[in-house]
């Protein structure tokens, strides 16, 4: 009886044994599917189209009524102190600081992918997206200075080689970050422009067609309101005929909404390394 006994509880060992085994891989491949599922619900949303503009250009289908919003641009003006900022002898603007092998405008940080967002020497924000991640909702102030390799928040900048944080001094007082937004409102050359101060991080707003924005670094008991059009604005007219992207026809903006600047709100940005040397760009 002992041995039957001993018998009996080692086949019943084997099968809770069998019985486990199974259950592991049934565990495994559970979870397998439950990953797999989620990424590719995540790629689903990342690819997707955007709901709002700019648009990544349709190739395929020359109708696509988002094609016409497939180029726009937001004239940019950094202001330090008590200057525009800019290149040495430009008068408030700035070459892109980095060129793909082709000489099209690169991401400072992988030259070998061609930058969406960018500018020529014209201090322009030219949003031409080729890929989800700079398109509609993405196409932000913060992308193109992490683009340019610089960075941006509400509490300081580092652009064009100066970096300042609120409490800097500035012209013998404390600085701090304002910023402001206006929209062009159609004439040209451009006259005097609205503008309506900023609120929350500038990184983190969302550019149009057309948009004006100004980052400064002001001291106490000076507004950015009071600065007046950027110098960049000069060039926002003729900026559709500047420059197309790898593999595109010439594309216009959209109709300039006639709106007026409201606030907007932020609240993290991306920081990059510094820029690189400025090479030539070609203007294809």
């Amino acid at each position: 009886m002992g041995q039957a006994s001993r018998a009996k509880r080692k086949r019943a060992a084997v099968r809770s044994a069998k019985r486990s085994r199974h259950n592991n891989w049934w565990y495994i491949l559970t979870v397998f599917v439950l990953i797999a599922g989620v990424a590719l619900i995540v790629y689903a949303r990342m690819t997707q189209p955007s709901p709002v503009g700019p648009y990544i250009l349709d190739q395929v289908n020359q109708t696509n009524p988002h094609n016409k919003d497939s180029h726009w641009h937001a004239a940019l003006g950094v202001y330090n102190c008590d200057h525009w900022m800019g290149d040495p002898g430009s008068n408030g603007v700035w070459q892109w600081p980095a060129a793909t092998p082709s000489g099209t405008p690169a991401r400072v940080g992988n030259t070998s992918v061609y930058a969406g967002m960018h500018s020529h020497d014209d201090g322009i924000i030219h949003m031409e997206p080729q890929v989800s991640e700079e398109a509609g909702r993405h196409a932000t102030v913060g992308k193109y200075f992490e683009y340019g390799g610089w960075s941006l928040s509400s509490t300081g900048f580092n652009f064009l080689g100066t970096k300042v944080q609120n409490g800097d001094k500035c012209n013998g007082k404390p600085g701090t970050v304002q910023w402001a937004l206006g929209k062009w409102d159609g004439t040209t050359p451009p006259g005097a422009q609205k503008y309506a101060v900023g609120r929350g991080n500038p990184a983190d707003y969302k550019l149009y067609n057309g948009d004006i924005v100004i980052i400064a670094f002001l001291p106490e008991g000076k507004s950015v309101v009071s600065l007046g059009n950027p110098p960049s604005l000069k060039n926002l007219p003729n900026a559709a005929g500047v420059e197309t992207p790898p593999g595109q026809t010439a594309t216009s903006g959209s109709t300039l909404p006639a709106t007026t600047p409201t606030t907007a709100t932020g609240a993290t940005s991306p920081t990059t390394k510094a820029a690189a040397a400025t090479p030539t760009i070609k203007k294809p």
